[in-house]
């Protein structure tokens, strides 16, 4: 017994002199990783090597060529490094000072310290009617109330969003601000301050009234009362690049079948919306000055007060949850108050964030357009850096399984485009679906036919499950989100609020403009319309050739109506099949170097052709249900073909409808 005792204190003095004598390099790095867990970021060495690590794994997983991140804390830059390649071809490696960057819609929080510098100095004020300061032409509104300099900050204009027209190809394509709005201004859904409906026309809207407000050209007044001031001398919103910027501009990737594809150089028409290239040093400059009241390096671009808007919460589409400042959409994680704007471009993506309470912030951009990194990063950073230890799991309602069927359904943007032809790409994406679990969950996944690549404005990027925590308020579970939703009189949910992604509401849709009706019409008016196609051009003429080749003839008399209904049906049928194959090859076909729909790029003579191309096919439909009525009525063929008939009438009628539905009938932009 004693011998056991003695080997027991051995082992026992061997592991305690072995902790002491530990290696001072692993004891010290335990510690850092120790107190950077506890105290944040403290420590640039301890940052490199956690960003190292993490972006080295996030980079395999979701194959990204290339990253630029660059921190700063405390009136400083902290640490900035560049990972992979900005071009896959010739190697060139991305690089923080060097590496010119697209950051898309990243620039609409330039555009709103614009309109501030306005409001500052007196030029305007932002609860005032834009309307007045437009005299070039008339801004087309659907509502009296008063459309605000800080609606369009906020996203709250009520414009719905559209893509149309919203690119050039080169720079020849891009027009004025002014061209751009007169030709492509969107519809006013709703009224102004009601809702957010995210888009660029807001953005566009505000970087015209800053250049009509200066007399400056907008790219001017950027470069003249904001870039230069700040020293971001390799920054510009002018989209006509030299070939010194073409040269370093960063390549944009997509990943598909394990190979890299390489997209073109975009030009957004919108230039206040999406046109700011730069660097990943010059955007420490921008975060440094939002952090430091307007300050930076003496320079002093928008008084506290100002900037103090763009920290202060200015709309939210729920109390419970985030809003948006002027320019800046607000995030809450781990006790963390976040300010964030993320950009999006055709292989590129990127996100600016900051904390304002740790006087932080950082950029990433990356030559990729899978958000996933952009998103998660975050959440990683928060985890190491802030963590909130262990937490309780959120209690559900009482009766929450009970109310899941109640939120069930297919759900779409507020912001979507509704008015033009364009609402067609939200058959193709930002829908989406809300089923429930056998657990009483909400799962929400999108639903378009992108499948989970679909991009959706509310964050639901892939599928998220969702528990009922208050009546009408769920948490996310497992996750960080929130979410909301409007009940009417009638105790019907019309509405579902995302307090994640870009804030938006989501309107609940009837069974009959869900995904599911609306493949399952159109594939069963293409199964019709082909089988009278066939029909009347095929069976109909073979059957009466082998009729007379051998010499038989038919049971049923030919008459001249029922002669002339089979043929005009045919005919219908075939030009409504040509005229849908035709617009969706024309609108909707994506273009394969820029992975975006035609109609990006402007309206073309043909895409006028083909939508005016309708009008006939539905004139000539008009008799349709007459010959139906007659063929009944007057016993025209067999039963099986008038079934048959009727059903191919009620396919060209609901072939239209859906036509219709879409916006494809006629001419709407």
């Amino acid at each position: 017994m004693k011998n056991k005792t003695f080997k027991t204190s051995i082992i026992i003095f061997m592991a305690t002199l072995l902790l002491i004598l530990q290696p001072a390099s692993t004891q010290a790095q335990s510690a850092q990783i120790a107190s950077a867990t506890q105290n944040g970021v403290t420590d640039p060495a301890e940052l490199e090597a956690f960003m190292d690590e993490y972006l080295a794994e996030q980079m395999e997983t979701h194959h990204i060529p290339g990253v630029v991140i660059t921190f700063v804390k405390d009136d400083e830059v902290f640490f900035s490094k560049g990972y992979g390649y900005a071009d896959l071809e010739n190697q060139t490696p991305m690089d923080v000072n060097e590496t010119l960057l697209t950051t898309a819609s990243l620039g609409k929080a330039f555009s709103a310290v614009g309109v501030l510098q306005q409001y500052e100095r007196g030029a305007i004020d932002l609860h005032e009617d834009i309307r007045p300061y437009i005299t070039d032409f008339q801004l087309q509104t659907k509502f009296d109330e008063a459309l605000t300099f800080a609606n369009l900050l906020t996203h709250t204009d009520g414009f719905e969003a559209r893509l149309i027209g919203a690119a050039a190809q080169n720079p020849e394509g891009l027009i004025s601000l002014g061209e751009l709005i007169e030709s492509y201004t969107p519809t006013q859904l709703y009224p102004p301050g009601q809702y957010m409906t995210y888009g660029d026309f807001a953005a566009t809207l505000s970087g015209y009234l800053t250049q009509e407000v200066s007399g400056l050209s907008f790219e001017a007044y950027m470069e003249s009362n904001i870039l230069s001031p700040l020293g971001m001398t390799d920054s510009t919103f002018d989209q006509r690049l030299s070939d010194e910027m073409m040269a370093r501009l960063a390549t944009g990737y997509d990943y598909a079948e394990g190979e890299y594809h390489s997209g073109p150089v975009f030009y957004i028409r919108s230039t206040p919306a999406g046109g700011l290239r730069t660097t990943a040093s010059d955007m420490n400059a921008f975060m440094l000055v939002l952090l430091n009241g307007g300050e930076y390096q003496g320079t002093r671009i928008l008084d506290e007060a100002t900037t103090q808007l763009m920290h202060t919460q200015q709309f939210a589409p729920d109390p419970k949850m985030a809003g948006i400042t002027y320019g800046l959409f607000e995030h809450f994680e781990n006790d963390q108050r976040i300010l964030l704007r993320d950009g999006d471009g055709v292989g590129t993506r990127s996100r600016m964030v900051m904390l304002p309470e740790q006087d932080m912030g950082f950029f990433i951009s990356y030559n990729s357009g899978n958000s996933n990194l952009r998103m998660d990063i975050v959440s990683a950073i928060l985890e190491h850096y802030y963590p909130i230890g262990n937490t309780t799991a959120p209690l559900p309602v009482d009766d929450y399984q009970a109310r899941t069927k109640l939120f069930t359904g297919t759900y779409r943007p507020l912001n979507s485009d509704a008015t033009s032809f364009g609402k067609s790409m939200f058959f193709f994406s930002q829908l989406v679906e809300v089923t429930s679990t056998d657990e009483g969950y909400l799962s929400i996944v999108t639903a378009g036919m992108g499948g989970e690549q679909s991009s959706v404005m509310g964050g639901f990027e892939g599928t998220s499950q969702w528990v009922e925590v208050e009546p009408l308020y769920f948490e996310q579970v497992g996750g960080k989100g929130q979410l909301s939703f409007v009940q009417n009189e009638a105790g019907e949910i019309t509405q579902m609020i995302s307090g994640q992604g870009y804030h938006s509401a989501f309107a609940k849709l009837p069974w009959y403009e869900s995904l599911s009706f609306q493949m399952s019409l159109i594939q069963l008016v293409a199964l019709l319309l082909v089988s009278a196609m066939f029909s009347t051009f095929v069976s109909w003429p073979l059957g009466a050739l082998i009729r007379k080749l051998r010499k038989k003839s038919s049971d049923e008399p030919v008459l001249l109506g029922a002669f002339a209904a089979r043929l005009w049906t045919g005919i219908v049928a075939g030009m409504l099949g040509l005229f849908i194959l035709r617009a969706i090859g024309l609108l909707y076909a994506i273009d394969a170097v820029a992975g975006m729909p035609n109609f990006v790029w402007g309206v073309t003579e043909e895409m006028i052709s083909a939508l005016n191309s309708i009008y006939l096919p539905v004139t000539l439909a008009l008799p349709l249900p007459i010959f139906v009525a007659l063929a009944w009525g007057n016993r025209w063929w067999k039963v099986s073909t008038r079934i048959h008939y009727t059903l191919i009438t009620l396919a060209v009628l609901g072939g239209i409808w859906w036509v219709n539905y879409w916006n494809l009938l006629g001419f709407r932009i």
